[in-house]
Protein backbone atom coordinates (compact mmCIF):
# COMPACT_ATOMS: atom_id res chain seq x y z
CA UNK A 1 0.00 0.00 0.00
CA UNK A 2 3.19 2.31 0.87
CA UNK A 3 3.89 1.49 -2.41
CA UNK A 4 0.99 2.20 -4.52
CA UNK A 5 1.28 5.68 -2.67
CA UNK A 6 4.25 6.77 -3.48
CA UNK A 7 3.63 5.92 -7.06
CA UNK A 8 0.44 8.18 -7.12
CA UNK A 9 2.94 11.01 -5.43
CA UNK A 10 5.49 10.85 -8.23
CA UNK A 11 2.99 11.09 -10.77
CA UNK A 12 0.97 13.94 -9.67
CA UNK A 13 4.56 15.67 -9.01
CA UNK A 14 5.50 14.61 -12.59
CA UNK A 15 2.00 16.54 -13.53
CA UNK A 16 2.57 19.57 -11.68
CA UNK A 17 6.28 19.58 -13.02
CA UNK A 18 5.46 19.85 -16.89
CA UNK A 19 2.46 22.08 -15.92
CA UNK A 20 -0.09 19.36 -17.31
CA UNK A 21 -3.76 19.36 -16.29
CA UNK A 22 -6.75 17.10 -17.30
CA UNK A 23 -8.42 18.71 -20.06
CA UNK A 24 -11.01 21.30 -19.71
CA UNK A 25 -14.47 22.16 -21.23
CA UNK A 26 -17.25 22.05 -18.15
CA UNK A 27 -17.29 18.13 -17.84
CA UNK A 28 -17.46 17.46 -22.03
CA UNK A 29 -19.31 20.13 -22.86
CA UNK A 30 -18.66 22.08 -25.64
CA UNK A 31 -16.77 25.71 -24.69
CA UNK A 32 -17.79 28.66 -27.03
CA UNK A 33 -16.05 28.99 -29.96
CA UNK A 34 -13.45 31.15 -29.96
CA UNK A 35 -13.58 32.08 -33.62
CA UNK A 36 -16.96 33.10 -33.38
CA UNK A 37 -16.94 36.96 -33.76
CA UNK A 38 -19.43 36.86 -31.33
CA UNK A 39 -17.22 35.22 -28.68
CA UNK A 40 -14.65 37.65 -26.54
CA UNK A 41 -11.87 35.42 -24.30
CA UNK A 42 -10.20 37.14 -21.86
CA UNK A 43 -8.49 33.68 -21.06
CA UNK A 44 -9.49 29.92 -21.74
CA UNK A 45 -7.12 29.18 -18.64
CA UNK A 46 -9.58 28.47 -15.91
CA UNK A 47 -6.81 28.69 -13.08
CA UNK A 48 -5.64 32.09 -14.48
CA UNK A 49 -9.16 33.05 -14.79
CA UNK A 50 -9.95 32.95 -11.09
CA UNK A 51 -6.95 35.71 -10.76
CA UNK A 52 -8.98 38.23 -13.42
CA UNK A 53 -11.23 40.53 -12.97
CA UNK A 54 -12.84 41.96 -15.56
CA UNK A 55 -16.41 43.40 -17.04
CA UNK A 56 -18.17 42.67 -20.07
CA UNK A 57 -19.12 45.56 -22.21
CA UNK A 58 -22.90 46.67 -22.42
CA UNK A 59 -25.25 44.15 -25.08
CA UNK A 60 -22.53 41.74 -23.92
CA UNK A 61 -23.05 38.42 -21.25
CA UNK A 62 -20.31 37.04 -19.06
CA UNK A 63 -18.91 33.46 -20.07
CA UNK A 64 -20.27 31.10 -17.66
CA UNK A 65 -19.61 27.11 -19.16
CA UNK A 66 -17.88 26.14 -16.70
CA UNK A 67 -14.24 24.75 -16.90
CA UNK A 68 -13.80 26.67 -20.20
CA UNK A 69 -12.22 30.16 -19.44
CA UNK A 70 -13.67 33.43 -19.19
CA UNK A 71 -15.01 36.39 -21.04
CA UNK A 72 -17.88 38.12 -22.70
CA UNK A 73 -20.29 36.85 -25.17
CA UNK A 74 -21.94 39.37 -27.42
CA UNK A 75 -25.92 39.49 -26.85
CA UNK A 76 -28.59 38.20 -29.75
CA UNK A 77 -29.56 42.13 -31.05
CA UNK A 78 -32.78 42.10 -30.78
CA UNK A 79 -35.00 41.95 -33.92
CA UNK A 80 -35.83 45.53 -35.84
CA UNK A 81 -38.82 47.36 -35.50
CA UNK A 82 -41.59 47.26 -37.88
CA UNK A 83 -40.28 49.94 -40.46
CA UNK A 84 -42.09 53.61 -40.39
CA UNK A 85 -41.77 54.15 -43.92
CA UNK A 86 -44.14 50.97 -44.63
CA UNK A 87 -47.38 51.53 -45.58
CA UNK A 88 -48.46 48.88 -43.94
CA UNK A 89 -46.96 50.56 -40.51
CA UNK A 90 -48.86 53.35 -38.87
CA UNK A 91 -47.01 54.35 -35.34
CA UNK A 92 -49.22 56.30 -32.75
CA UNK A 93 -46.02 56.64 -30.90
CA UNK A 94 -42.55 55.68 -31.01
CA UNK A 95 -41.50 56.45 -27.45
CA UNK A 96 -42.62 53.19 -25.06
CA UNK A 97 -43.56 55.41 -22.24
CA UNK A 98 -46.12 57.98 -23.51
CA UNK A 99 -47.33 53.87 -25.10
CA UNK A 100 -48.00 53.43 -21.80
CA UNK A 101 -50.37 56.23 -21.21
CA UNK A 102 -51.89 56.26 -24.50
CA UNK A 103 -55.58 54.08 -25.21
CA UNK A 104 -56.33 53.05 -29.23
CA UNK A 105 -57.75 50.48 -30.89
CA UNK A 106 -56.31 49.48 -34.48
CA UNK A 107 -58.56 49.36 -37.33
CA UNK A 108 -60.36 46.03 -38.88
CA UNK A 109 -57.83 44.34 -41.37
CA UNK A 110 -54.71 45.50 -38.78
CA UNK A 111 -53.47 44.11 -36.08
CA UNK A 112 -51.50 45.27 -32.80
CA UNK A 113 -48.11 46.52 -32.88
CA UNK A 114 -46.36 43.86 -29.96
CA UNK A 115 -42.46 43.93 -30.52
CA UNK A 116 -41.18 45.51 -27.03
CA UNK A 117 -39.21 48.69 -27.31
CA UNK A 118 -40.15 49.91 -30.68
CA UNK A 119 -43.20 52.05 -29.49
CA UNK A 120 -47.15 51.30 -30.41
CA UNK A 121 -48.87 51.29 -33.52
CA UNK A 122 -50.92 49.12 -35.72
CA UNK A 123 -50.02 47.09 -38.31
CA UNK A 124 -52.28 46.08 -42.06
CA UNK A 125 -52.72 42.30 -41.47
CA UNK A 126 -51.77 40.33 -45.48
CA UNK A 127 -54.86 40.45 -47.68
CA UNK A 128 -55.74 37.07 -48.81
CA UNK A 129 -54.69 35.83 -52.27
CA UNK A 130 -57.00 37.09 -54.73
CA UNK A 131 -59.26 34.47 -56.19
CA UNK A 132 -59.17 33.72 -59.71
CA UNK A 133 -61.27 35.91 -61.78
CA UNK A 134 -63.58 33.79 -63.38
CA UNK A 135 -64.63 35.54 -66.35
CA UNK A 136 -60.53 36.27 -67.22
CA UNK A 137 -59.38 34.09 -69.75
CA UNK A 138 -58.02 30.61 -68.96
CA UNK A 139 -59.94 30.35 -65.58
CA UNK A 140 -62.18 27.79 -65.15
CA UNK A 141 -64.45 27.13 -62.01
CA UNK A 142 -65.56 23.53 -61.79
CA UNK A 143 -67.29 25.34 -58.04
CA UNK A 144 -67.42 28.40 -56.08
CA UNK A 145 -68.25 26.41 -53.06
CA UNK A 146 -65.14 24.98 -51.17
CA UNK A 147 -67.51 22.18 -49.23
CA UNK A 148 -68.45 20.88 -52.87
CA UNK A 149 -65.00 21.16 -54.18
CA UNK A 150 -63.50 18.53 -51.01
CA UNK A 151 -66.33 16.12 -52.54
CA UNK A 152 -65.63 16.38 -56.32
CA UNK A 153 -62.78 14.82 -58.55
CA UNK A 154 -61.54 16.45 -61.11
CA UNK A 155 -58.62 17.09 -63.07
CA UNK A 156 -56.80 19.85 -65.22
CA UNK A 157 -55.95 19.51 -69.09
CA UNK A 158 -52.38 20.13 -69.22
CA UNK A 159 -50.69 23.60 -69.62
CA UNK A 160 -53.63 24.26 -67.10
CA UNK A 161 -53.50 24.20 -63.49
CA UNK A 162 -55.44 23.06 -60.61
CA UNK A 163 -56.72 25.72 -57.61
CA UNK A 164 -58.59 25.42 -54.85
CA UNK A 165 -59.45 27.04 -51.52
CA UNK A 166 -61.98 29.43 -50.45
CA UNK A 167 -62.36 30.94 -53.69
CA UNK A 168 -63.59 27.13 -54.75
CA UNK A 169 -62.09 25.03 -57.43
CA UNK A 170 -61.13 24.94 -61.32
CA UNK A 171 -58.65 24.99 -63.68
CA UNK A 172 -56.35 28.41 -64.82
CA UNK A 173 -54.70 27.71 -68.09
CA UNK A 174 -52.95 30.52 -70.11
CA UNK A 175 -54.86 32.87 -71.91
CA UNK A 176 -55.47 32.27 -75.51
CA UNK A 177 -53.83 34.71 -78.24
CA UNK A 178 -56.69 34.94 -80.22
CA UNK A 179 -60.10 32.98 -80.61
CA UNK A 180 -60.15 30.89 -84.07
CA UNK A 181 -62.58 32.89 -86.28
CA UNK A 182 -65.89 31.51 -86.28
CA UNK A 183 -66.66 32.64 -90.24
CA UNK A 184 -63.31 31.16 -91.23
CA UNK A 185 -64.65 28.36 -93.82
CA UNK A 186 -61.19 26.82 -92.25
CA UNK A 187 -62.64 26.71 -88.47
CA UNK A 188 -65.74 24.28 -87.58
CA UNK A 189 -66.80 25.02 -83.85
CA UNK A 190 -67.75 22.25 -82.19
CA UNK A 191 -69.15 24.39 -79.66
CA UNK A 192 -67.91 27.99 -77.93
CA UNK A 193 -68.45 26.80 -74.20
CA UNK A 194 -65.44 25.61 -72.57
CA UNK A 195 -67.71 23.52 -69.90
CA UNK A 196 -69.53 22.18 -72.85
CA UNK A 197 -66.48 21.16 -74.71
CA UNK A 198 -64.89 19.04 -71.27
CA UNK A 199 -67.75 16.82 -71.67
CA UNK A 200 -68.19 15.90 -75.12
CA UNK A 201 -65.63 13.67 -77.51
CA UNK A 202 -65.15 14.66 -81.47
CA UNK A 203 -62.49 13.56 -83.46
CA UNK A 204 -61.32 16.19 -86.59
CA UNK A 205 -60.97 15.07 -90.10
CA UNK A 206 -57.86 14.45 -91.54
CA UNK A 207 -56.07 17.49 -91.88
CA UNK A 208 -57.43 19.38 -89.24
CA UNK A 209 -56.21 19.94 -85.94
CA UNK A 210 -58.03 20.25 -83.10
CA UNK A 211 -57.64 23.03 -80.35
CA UNK A 212 -60.13 23.10 -76.60
CA UNK A 213 -59.40 25.79 -74.98
CA UNK A 214 -61.20 29.39 -73.23
CA UNK A 215 -62.51 29.99 -76.67
CA UNK A 216 -64.42 26.05 -77.14
CA UNK A 217 -63.48 23.49 -78.77
CA UNK A 218 -63.73 22.42 -82.81
CA UNK A 219 -61.42 21.78 -85.54
CA UNK A 220 -58.98 24.16 -88.12
CA UNK A 221 -57.64 23.17 -91.21
CA UNK A 222 -53.72 22.48 -91.73
CA UNK A 223 -53.13 25.93 -92.95
CA UNK A 224 -54.49 27.70 -89.97
CA UNK A 225 -52.62 27.76 -86.75
CA UNK A 226 -54.50 26.68 -83.49
CA UNK A 227 -55.52 29.56 -81.17
CA UNK A 228 -55.55 32.02 -83.99
CA UNK A 229 -57.22 33.74 -86.07
CA UNK A 230 -57.02 34.04 -89.95
CA UNK A 231 -56.04 37.03 -91.27
CA UNK A 232 -56.86 39.44 -93.67
CA UNK A 233 -60.54 37.88 -94.16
Amino acid sequence: MRACALLLLAASSIVGLFGCKPPTGGGGGACPDPSDPGVHYVSQDPDECALIDFVCAEGQTLMSAPGCGCGCIDEEPPPACPDPSDPGVHYVSQDPDECALIDFVCAEGQRLMTQPGCGCGCIDEEPPPACPDPGAPGVRYVSHDQNECALIDFACSPPERLFGGECGCGCVGPAPETCPDAADPDVRYISHDPEYCHLVDFICAPGEALFSDECGCGCVGSDLPVGHARQGK
